[in-house]
């Protein structure tokens, strides 16, 4: 099976995974014995108003009388006809809440059309629809969760190969001792001393390098009542841009050259592919000379345009405008100053298990036929070690990356509400606390999707690295 007949297969293998997460999401969320609608109309609400949110919510008819979970379900899908007109998909009517002006649900607007048009409901916790809540949720979750992988793997599987290499020595104990303390000790706890010891004027910072406040940011994204870029832009390439280009491509056409061993015939190319290169090289060498010098005064040619990520880090680079006071290197550097303790949180839990799983491994190959064999051929410990060891050894941790990314999710859940950051783990526990169901739903299949695709990178990794893998 070739590679893009199996990525297609697995995405339409997530359908029914989906199906099935939304409906036990769904179900269990509403056999919990509460009513949303009270929660979020308040004690004292007139029981007008309180039946005109269970109609909108489509908890109830309009008779009053309670609709079956699994009618509310096909509602929340978009697989119910609401105006009788016999199409169940793509129904667009809209329930407008009501004009009474003292209602506190004045203004609220639910779209029958439900998920399979794209919309996913209303939140009663954060009075706007979900979309807008995930829009803004997920990219922080994403960035601190990628950060914390790209962080804490490359560690873990550093300090693993150290313990496998000097095994039963010094080394190997600390990283062992290390290893069992990042595991076991709680992410909360961890987030809390980190914010003591580096972000409070009783901490480390203040007293060895005079700062006030610690040395990174104590909670939130940005500093309070700054300005962030938020806009889109567009990807173009200036003169210098086309001149850095022209140049690239001389210097890989170069490079070619170089890894067949035909450099030498830079001067004097003899065969066609030869004078095909240099002449590659020479007219890439004079265009990004032209396109420096600038003697057409040409205006940057626009590739595309993008909007904003939401990922502080990246629109720091890319999105717009610009604060006065601020250079796009400063905006990146205080975007990784405020992300730079929930990082170091969750990628040291992170670290801690790979280390363990990538030290049994390692052992496990070095004791391998194939290890001794190639160590009576002569061959140095290193290319033993690294590239006889390390490659086979890393087979089974990329199946636990994948894993351990459900891990991280689930941790940011602890580590956003400590630092006050508005990802989807603070968004899940407000929705949870107030009843907002819509929300819940979001929030789970967001992360069941990011699950999902998590686990279909791995699978793609784990055959490129073992050959002896087959898609299928």
């Amino acid at each position: 099976m070739q590679l893009w007949e199996y990525i297609v297969r697995r995405l339409f293998l997530l359908i029914p995974v989906m199906i099935g997460v939304s409906i036990l999401t769904f179900g269990i969320s509403h056999l919990v014995p509460a009513d949303p609608a009270r929660a979020f109309c308040g004690l004292k609400c007139p029981e007008e108003t309180l039946e005109e949110i269970k109609i909108n919510l489509h908890f109830t008819d309009e008779n009053g009388d309670e609709i079956p979970v699994a009618n509310q379900y096909l509602w929340y899908m978009g697989l119910t006809d609401e105006d009788g007109d016999g199409w169940i998909l793509f129904d667009e009517d809209v329930n407008e809440g009501s004009s009474d002006q003292s209602s506190s649900f004045f203004g609220m607007e639910y779209d029958s059309g439900g998920l399979l048009d794209g919309n996913w409901g209303y939140s009663l916790a954060y009075h706007k629809p979900v979309t807008e809540v995930l829009k803004q949720a997920v990219p922080v979750t994403l960035e601190m969760s990628f950060g914390a992988i790209l962080l804490g793997a490359p560690l873990g599987i550093f300090l693993g190969i150290l313990s496998a290499v000097y095994q039963d020595r010094w080394i190997d104990h600390i990283t062992r001792f290390v290893a069992i303390a990042l595991v076991s000790l709680p992410i909360f706890w961890l987030a809390l001393m980190f914010q003591w010891l580096l972000a409070t004027q009783f901490g480390i910072c203040d007293s060895l390098f005079g700062t006030e406040g610690g040395c990174f940011p104590l909670t939130g994204r940005k500093p309070p009542g700054s300005e962030f870029p938020n806009e889109g832009g567009a990807l173009d390439l200036s003169n210098t841009g086309l001149s850095v280009l022209f140049l690239l491509i001389g210097a890989i056409a170069a490079l070619d050259m170089k890894v067949d061993g035909r450099l030498t015939e830079i001067t004097k190319p003899e065969t066609k592919r030869d004078k095909i290169t240099v002449g590659t090289i020479a007219g890439c060498g004079v265009l990004s000379i032209l396109f420096l010098i600038d003697p057409m005064d040409m205006e940057p040619i626009v590739l595309a345009e993008y909007e904003a990520t939401g990922l502080y880090t990246l629109d720091s680079l890319i999105a717009n405008p610009l604060p006065e006071d601020k250079s796009r290197l400063d905006l990146f550097l205080q975007s990784l100053k405020f992300l730079t303790l929930p990082i170091v949180c969750l990628s040291l839990a992170t670290a801690g298990g790979l280390l363990r799983y990538m030290r049994s491994s390692l052992l496990e190959v070095l004791n391998e036929d194939y290890i001794r064999t190639a160590r009576a051929k002569g061959l140095t410990e290193r290319t033993v070690i690294f590239k006889h060891g390390v490659r086979n050894a890393l087979i089974p941790i990329v199946t636990i990356l994948g894993f351990m990314l459900g891990g991280i999710l689930g941790g940011a859940v602890l580590t956003e509400t400590i630092f006050s950051l508005p990802g989807m783990g603070m968004a899940a526990v407000r929705a949870i606390i107030l009843l907002d169901f819509a929300v819940i739903m979001g929030v789970t299949i967001i992360t069941s999707i990011i699950f999902l695709l998590s686990n279909l990178v791995v699978d793609i990794a784990y055959a490129w690295i073992d050959p002896r893998v087959r898609l299928g």
